[in-house]
């Protein structure tokens, strides 16, 4: 609850959930007195601090506080308040401005409470303090309300008596319903302890660093808190200044965002009743219905089974609609022109169309429908209407521009879900197997109808595979998504200043203010995106540029023919499928697939050339770079033998193929548009692990809670940095190989010793300790740099072989 600052110790801590709070008491276990002292303090040093003060009326205070001298006391029963108001409006004038008055949501309370004994009207009016029940206002249980406040009390603890800064980061939210519309509204309190002390009943007792750091460190236990500091030997008082500001907007948006994370905010009835009550908070209107739709012109989507995804006021998964019916309604401009569309009445419309009929007679009349876009093209389409004409007006699609990216997220998942259905259909019935353990499925599948013939147990047996190696590999985009969204910021830049030349040509001719505020508006969102590309500015951006600048293109050449040029350069920029400026982002996802598309050609080629080595199982998966998994062992084949000869084979293999991945695209790099870099990791691991193949994802996937940690530091290393520095592990021109054991680095150290002698990599080893990260510890890795100069004892290309060159190497 403060907010000043210590120098001894700085924390900031959330609070953790009820179940993993310790405290015993049920009542705020610390004495807090109401005391006007400070406040009456505040007055009296006025006069020395303040060179403006008026002293006659400081004067005039000191003398009704002489005759009302109860007020100098603590005060047990707030009913004094009342009894001397007169003088208490004098010495709130400083807290309270009569300017204020009116329309500020103020007021002074004992500390820890929330019963005010001095509100603004306005506060009063909205009972956000009054009535109790604040354990529903707060959406807190009486748990963890108490935690909070006694977790706050002992901030102000350590701060004055141990000089330590410890912040509790949450603030309150009151949440009450309107008594208008009856619909939530969300106040945030912020709270000002100007005029509030705490003292210690006798001297505090001494705590060590050691042991400050450790009961912050269980900042969730105040059981032991008030053990090593019993609330008996502090006591509060004065009061504390209490400032509400409306967050409604914010805390629903918020809402929604969190909401429409969860796939069943949209796919069910009760997630949809959900999000619509959270955007009739939002508008401020009780009777808006909500309406969300996937874009019917996806020939892909135009199923019944596709109509899933259809949940609007009159496209639902049992309407019965038609291209046509949607070409010739007020939906068409939604869908083929990405327009936001605003109806004031229905009924005004003239020739309504089948689906404008269907929504009069739903009982609309007011209807908003914005189009839904996702990296560029519309995907759907939201609806929100209200039965009252013109309750939904221009103004409103303000906060539209707000909520319209979530909504596009939730429903291109939604999609995606789709999409993945019918991917799983044609994995259940056309995908093959990987021709190494084929013969262990067919074996499957033989025992299934053997068992269906005999009318038994009819579930088909797992797949396992014991015993096996794993190895798994990585070639990734250096910092792919900041120069993703460097191309995107550069691209939307260029467009901005292309619609600036087209306005100041306009200007030339047509000195009006409003060509001035656009020129405004440009340089505001140019300034506003070269700093940093936030969420949702993508679409702001373009959202204005299409429905304030190119409209106004047509006029401008017919009116005034020197701003063809500047026109015709903004069309030519944009002339292309997305319909912006797409230089910089072309650049990027050219360089992009040519890097994967180089490294996934070499890899499947010698990849298929390493079957020789010993058959194993291989699979590649591209994401901004490629990653890889191969398994090997015995178990894997119908009939063979496994030596570990094999293993370290295709282990100094896979080192080789990584270089040469590495040297290929550093000369790739020269025919870039941009220049990408990769950055390279191989993982060991020696101890042998199980593979189950999991029917429901059609994949292979380790087995046993031993090999789980395998995949943990699969999925975390690549974020690995060094120990006791912010250097990330992985790093361009080198090649980063993490372990576990120390007989894996010797292992490695003759594969590297091997390479140097080909010419692969440079003298220079680097054996390194990484940071523990959550679930992975002890992990170190050798980190070599490739040489990309000197000339191989091998051509690969000219038709020497990495496999035939990892025989050469005396690996016994």
């Amino acid at each position: 609850m403060s907010n000043r600052r210590g120098n001894f110790h700085e924390t900031v801590v959330s609070i953790p959930n009820r179940d993993d709070i310790k405290l015993s008491t049920e009542r705020f276990p610390f004495k807090a007195t109401l005391s006007l002292s400070p406040l009456i303090s505040y007055w009296e040093n006025k006069i020395e601090t303040d060179p403006n003060c008026n002293v006659s009326r400081v004067n005039e205070l000191a003398s009704l506080l002489r005759q009302n001298r109860e007020l100098l006391e603590p005060i047990e029963d707030p009913s004094i308040i009342n009894k001397y108001i007169n003088t208490v409006d004098i010495l709130m004038e400083d807290i309270f401005p009569s300017a204020l008055w009116e329309n500020d949501l103020r007021a002074t309370v004992v500390p820890f409470h929330f019963d005010s004994f001095y509100a603004t009207p306005r506060l009063e009016e909205l009972n956000l303090l009054g009535g109790g029940n604040y354990t529903e206002k707060l959406d807190l249980d009486l748990k963890t309300l108490l935690f909070r406040l006694t977790l706050s009390a002992y901030t102000l603890i350590l701060e004055k008596f141990y000089n330590a800064n410890f912040m509790v980061d949450e603030p309150f939210i009151f949440t009450i319903k309107d008594k208008f519309t009856n619909l939530e509204r969300n106040y945030k309190l912020s709270i000002d302890l100007k005029f509030m002390q705490v003292k210690a009943k006798g001297k505090p007792k001494k705590l060590t660093t050691q042991e400050i750091n450790f009961l912050i460190n269980r900042y969730n236990n105040l059981d032991l808190w008030m053990e090593k500091l019993p609330p008996d030997d502090f006591e509060f008082s004065g009061f504390a200044i209490y400032d509400f500001t409306d967050v409604t907007n914010e805390e629903t948006i918020s809402s929604l965002r969190y909401d429409l994370l969860d796939q069943d905010s949209v796919n069910t009835k009760e997630g949809f009743e959900s999000l619509q009550q959270k955007l009739r908070v939002l508008f401020g209107l009780p009777g808006l219905r909500l309406g969300l739709a996937s874009c019917p012109s996806l020939q892909e989507f135009d199923s019944y089974y596709a109509r899933k995804t259809w949940n609007g006021l009159v496209l639902t998964n049992t309407c019965e609609v038609t291209q046509q019916d949607l070409r010739d309604s007020i939906y068409h401009p939604v869908m083929s022109e990405s327009s936001t569309i605003v109806v004031d009445d229905l009924e005004m419309i003239d020739n309504p169309t089948r689906l404008e009929q269907q929504l009069l007679a739903s009982g609309v009349r007011n209807l908003i429908v914005a189009p839904l876009q996702y990296e560029g093209k519309t995907i759907g389409l939201l609806e929100l209407a209200s039965p009252i004409p013109g309750e939904l007006n221009a103004l409103s699609t303000i906060k539209l521009k707000e909520i319209l990216p979530l909504f596009a997220l939730a429903l291109n998942r939604m999609l995606e879900e789709l999409r993945s259905s019918i991917q799983n259909i044609i994995k259940e019935k056309y995908t093959a197997i990987h021709p190494i353990v084929e013969w262990r499925f067919t074996q499957a599948a033989i025992n299934l109808l053997d068992k269906m013939e005999r009318n038994v147990s009819s579930e088909i047996e797992p797949i396992v595979f014991r015993d096996i190696y794993p190895l798994y590999g990585v070639s990734d985009i250096r910092s792919s998504a900041m120069e993703r969204n460097k191309a995107i910021q550069g691209d939307l830049l260029d467009q901005l200043v292309y619609a600036k030349e087209v306005i100041l040509a306009a200007k030339d001719n047509l000195p009006l203010s409003i060509l001035d505020e656009l020129v405004y508006k440009i340089d505001k969102y140019s300034q506003s995106i070269v700093h940093e590309l936030a969420s949702g500015d993508e679409v702001m951006v373009l959202e204005f540029l299409r429905t304030e600048i190119e409209p106004l293109f047509n006029h401008f050449e017919l009116k005034y023919p020197s701003t063809k040029k500047a026109i015709d350069a903004y069309r030519k920029a944009i002339n292309n499928p997305n319909g912006v400026v797409y230089n910089k982002r072309r650049a990027y996802e050219e360089s992009l697939y040519l890097i994967n598309d180089t490294i996934s050609n070499f890899l499947d080629r010698e990849e298929e050339k390493a079957q020789q080595i010993f058959p194993h199982y291989f699979e590649k998966y591209k994401t901004d770079g490629l990653e890889y998994n191969i398994y090997i062992g015995e178990s894997l084949l119908n009939n063979g033998n496994f030596e570990q000869l094999y293993l370290k084979n295709m282990r100094l293999w896979q080192l080789m193929l990584t270089c040469e991945i590495a040297r290929r695209i550093q000369k790739l790099r020269a025919n870039l548009k941009l220049p990408l870099e990769i950055t390279q990791l191989i993982l060991v691991h020696s101890n042998p692990i199980s593979i189950r193949f999991r029917l429901d994802e059609k994949k292979f996937d380790v087995e046993g809670a031993d090999n789980i940690r395998y995949e943990i530091i699969k999925k975390r290393i690549d974020k690995a940095v060094l120990r006791g520095s912010d250097e990330r592990l992985t790093q361009p021109g080198k090649i980063a190989i993490v372990y576990t054991q120390q007989r894996e680095a010797q292992e490695y150290r003759r594969y590297i010793d091997f390479l140097q002698a080909e010419g692969y990599i440079e003298d220079e080893v680097e054996d390194v300790e990484l940071e523990e990260m959550q679930g992975v510890q002890g992990l170190r890795a050798l980190r070599i740099s490739i040489n990309f100069h000197d000339h191989l004892r091998h051509n690969i290309d000219a038709g020497d072989e990495l496999l035939n060159i990892a025989r050469t190497a005396a690996l016994n």
